[in-house]
């Protein structure tokens, strides 16, 4: 499976980061898969990742996206268990190179600002949830992201040259622009 913008083949580097992906909670716009698949393609281009979600299934995913005959090295994917945003930050702490690492933080509208502030200075983060439903989006429309990605338009914020779009699709807006997908 490959990320396509406008239909093109890309790859995300370290300058499309810190990046926002927004999809609205529980309808199906295809940001949750995405997000996890994002994070398959970058570990499997060699980057050093955390995963970190709300729900188990996400998990489950990414691992089968992985799939058990894979030649990455385990210390290259560090895996938190989900729901507990505690012992997210206590397993940050923990990684002697997590500024090395590109973390997800899924499921934002689930968790506090505990966790926002404990990776608002992360260069290398995705922020990926409903914005509307997020109790620290204040604080999160602060930070400069590089990249955006809108599988829904959050009613918070207003987004210029809206584009319609196809389900299961998202609106990039940053170092790449348009259309992107999975493909």
């Amino acid at each position: 499976m490959n990320i396509l913008v406008n239909n093109e083949i890309v790859k995300f580097t370290h300058d499309d980061f810190p990046m926002f992906i927004n999809g609205q909670a529980f309808v199906n716009s295809g940001a949750s898969f995405f997000s996890v698949s994002l994070m398959t393609k970058l570990v499997q281009s060699g980057e050093k990742i955390v995963f970190f979600t709300g729900f188990p299934p996400a998990k489950e995913l990414f691992r089968e996206q992985i799939g058990s005959g894979n030649t990455i090295d385990k210390n290259d994917m560090i895996i938190i268990d989900s729901g507990d945003g505690d012992n997210f930050i206590n397993k940050l702490d923990e990684i002697e190179d997590s500024d090395e690492r590109i973390i997800l933080f899924k499921n934002i509208e689930e968790y506090n600002i505990k966790l926002f502030d404990k990776l608002k200075n992360h260069k290398l983060v995705i922020f990926s949830g409903d914005l509307d439903k997020c109790k620290f989006k204040e604080e999160l429309l602060k930070i400069d992201f590089k990249t955006k990605i809108f599988f829904s338009y959050p009613e918070i914020i207003n987004i210029p040259n809206k584009i319609e779009l196809p389900k299961y699709s998202g609106h990039i807006i940053g170092n790449k622009n348009g259309i992107i997908k999975l493909g």
